[in-house]
């Protein structure tokens, strides 16, 4: 990808950006807030007040990693509870299964893993100019380890029902293979709009630029092999008993390899990214 090109992509994440940052002199304007978490790959700063609780189940779909033809299948299972009002906690029990081909063969793998996660909020959205919080998740199953941390935005807008949230996450994985771990590393850039179209409904649109390393990130020396954009609406039900969120995403042709290794782009996407993929997150308060 040549510098015109790249910029052009990165675009849309700067301009989201540059608007988050340029509105920290407007005063926010506190409302009841009618959805909580109106994205499905983004995270507000908008958590569990304290005491409350929430149960909620993940599915997800990805398609097309290039040529070897994968699809994946994902589950988590996840229980979240407001420490305080300010601080977050939850539990994840995660179901992964893959299958890909490779010359004629098919690989098949399945396993089943925890997750726990914090998420600390030094600003609210509601009450302050922009809303900012920490987030932190170790992972763990048989096969992988993962250790993951985000910065968190959020910028509200007409009284609440327009919202603003920018995400960077920044994760460290282990994989095993045959006895021996691989040292991986993901820095993401992820920007997203939600609006409320009526007391149930939530309309959006999410970003995301993702960037894959060769070693660590944290600690580490780390080079990175490959950027692939997603780009894909969003949609949320909500009522007093129960919350639907769906997503779908594209991989768009703006790829690029860096360190220019071979095989690593088809015809401008990441072969071995997905090309689509599905969440769908079902939730109801505890």
């Amino acid at each position: 990808m040549n510098f015109t090109r790249r910029n052009r992509a990165l675009a849309p994440i700067g301009c989201g950006l540059a608007l988050l940052l340029g509105s920290l002199s407007l005063p926010a304007r506190a409302a009841e807030l009618p959805f909580e978490q109106p994205f499905a790959f983004i995270y507000t700063t908008d958590i569990e007040e304290e005491g409350e609780g929430e149960l909620e189940q993940w599915l997800g779909w990805k398609q097309g990693h290039g040529h070897n033809g994968s699809r994946a299948f994902q589950s988590r299972t996840e229980l979240e509870y407001g420490i305080t009002d300010d601080l977050q906690g939850a539990l994840y029990l995660n179901y992964d299964w893959s299958r890909s081909r490779h010359d004629g063969q098919d690989d098949r793998d399945s396993f089943v893993g925890v997750s726990a996660e914090v998420i600390y909020r030094l600003l609210d959205a509601r009450k302050d100019p922009i809303g900012l919080a920490l987030y932190f998740e170790p992972s763990w199953n048989a096969k992988e380890r993962e250790l993951e941390a985000k910065l968190l935005l959020q910028k509200n807008f007409l009284n609440n029902t327009l919202r603003f949230a920018f995400n960077i996450n920044v994760e460290d994985a282990w994989d095993r293979d045959e006895g021996h771990w691989n040292e991986g590393s993901m820095l993401e850039f992820r920007a997203g709009l939600a609006y409320v179209l009526s007391p149930q409904w939530c309309l959006g649109a999410e970003l995301s630029n993702e960037h894959e390393f060769e070693g660590l990130i944290f600690g580490g020396s780390s080079r990175e092999k490959t950027s692939a954009y997603f780009a894909g609406p969003t949609l949320q039900f909500a009522s007093e008993l129960i919350t639907v969120t769906l997503s779908a995403q594209a991989q768009l042709p703006w790829a690029d390899s860096p360190s220019h290794i071979s095989n690593a782009l088809e015809h401008g996407f990441v072969a071995g990214a997905e090309r689509y993929r599905v969440l769908l997150r079902i939730g109801t308060e505890m």
